[in-house]
């Protein structure tokens, strides 16, 4: 278990250094139709992640106690998830979602499965130290490998051109859209921030002197994300639908020569559809925390879980539906280009995670949920009073945008590097 989660948890770590700036250079490709370079920035991205993951797992190695056949599957199990996120976001970038559903389906299904065989039928017979842990995790990773699988079978169906030259041209977003770097990176440490001071906390411990960990916030935290699933289904729903189709319209009455009335009619419409959406998700998602909160020592004692970790997971679970509604507004803030204020939220919501983390741990387990609620409703809220003051100006701010100038030119150079020794 504590495998696993350490290897989600980093690799989201490490997916946020390039997720944004990528995102944003596919963007441009799909719009620009030069779609011979969305391969390349595939094999550079892939390249990239790996080295960022095996440097990671290098500092990994030097605390660890593990014996080698287990780091080797630890290491074959952290890579894959990575791998699996790179996938995830060209497919997702190119709108295959069919295939991206279909691979962690299958995936899922044979990882459980493989899971509960090995469970029921292997267990008697593995008495060696750490068979059970080898056996229950190469379980867990054989059903990634097969996500991952079915993830890489679709890239080659839907990206015929797969050219390789100038894999590393995508570097040159990283000086001109910084922020976007920012967002994203500090936004998945914020994510984690106060669990990873609360692992050091008072009733933490650790496991076979290698693994952190928290039994009573750990359960806690893990509970409370399974929540706002609906959050992230109905906001792709939404964006993908009604709020898109008016975001393209005002934007193309204003790149293509709308007249005024135009323009104001569009920007109108796709600001009382974007409330309503934010309103419905607002609404929906609160349903569900409510239920959640009402109904949820009942679900507890059924699970035979603490009192402790009930009390916290109180707490997380407000703390999770603001964090969802933080990642859903700096992604509307970034659908508006507003770069600098999607940083600025990110940047709080780290900031007031760790301090407030750290402030409130003399108060033990009764701070430990409290300091992600305080700090993640308070950059919910700067990120929805960001975005209204945004759009009720998106006119002004539209038409007096001016293309970033990059301030440096360091990530550029590094990927011309990087593309002269991949040539040679």
């Amino acid at each position: 278990m504590l495998a696993v989660s350490y290897s989600f948890i980093f690799s989201q770590v490490i997916l946020g250094v390039q997720q944004l700036v990528v995102t944003r250079y596919l963007a441009d490709c799909f719009y620009e139709k030069r779609y011979e370079d969305i391969f390349p920035a595939y094999v550079g991205m892939t390249k990239t992640t790996g080295v960022l993951a095996s440097v990671a797992f290098l500092v990994f190695l030097s605390f660890s106690d593990l014996p080698v056949l287990l780091n080797m599957l630890a290491f074959v199990l952290f890579m894959t998830i990575n791998l699996i996120w790179v996938h995830f976001l060209f497919l997702s970038a190119a709108k295959f979602y069919q295939a991206v559903a279909y691979s962690f389906l299958i995936g899922g299904v044979i990882a459980v499965s493989a899971v509960l065989v090995t469970d029921r039928w292997l267990m008697p017979f593995l008495t060696a130290p750490y068979a059970k842990s080898i056996a229950l995790t190469a379980s867990m990773t054989f059903g990634l490998i097969v996500t991952l699988f079915g993830l890489f079978t679709s890239m080659l169906l839907t990206f015929p051109r797969r050219g390789t030259r100038d894999a590393f041209a995508y570097f040159s977003y990283f000086d001109r859209y910084p922020a976007l770097f920012w967002t994203g990176f500090l936004y998945n440490i914020g994510v984690w921030v106060g669990t990873w001071i609360i692992w050091f906390a008072p009733g933490s411990s650790a496991h076979l002197d290698t693994f952190r960990y928290h039994p009573v916030y750990d359960t806690a935290i893990f509970l409370s994300y399974l929540t706002i699933i609906p959050t992230m289904t109905i906001f792709v729903v939404s964006v993908e639908t009604r709020f898109y189709e008016r975001y393209r319209m005002f934007y193309g009455y204003t790149n293509e020569g709308g007249t005024y009335q135009q323009i104001l009619r569009a920007k109108g419409a796709m600001i009382l559809v974007l409330r309503q959406e934010l309103q419905r998700l607002f609404r929906n998602q609160g349903l569900v925390t409510l239920l959640v909160l009402l109904f949820s020592s009942g679900v507890f004692v059924y699970l035979g879980l603490s009192p402790e970790s009930h009390d916290v997971f109180q707490m997380t679970t407000i703390g999770a539906f603001s964090n969802a509604m933080v990642l859903v507004l700096t992604l509307v803030l970034l659908y508006f280009e507003d770069h600098r204020g999607a940083a600025f939220t990110s940047l709080l919501f780290l900031s007031l995670n760790a301090l407030l983390t750290i402030a409130l741990l003399p108060l033990a387990e009764d701070g430990f949920g409290l300091s992600f609620a305080i700090g993640s409703t308070i950059a919910f809220a700067f990120a929805l009073i960001r975005l209204m003051w945004y759009i009720n100006e998106i006119d002004y701010h539209t038409f007096s945008r001016m293309e970033p100038r990059p301030l440096t030119e360091t990530f550029t150079r590094v990927g011309d590097w990087l593309n002269q020794r991949s040539a040679s």
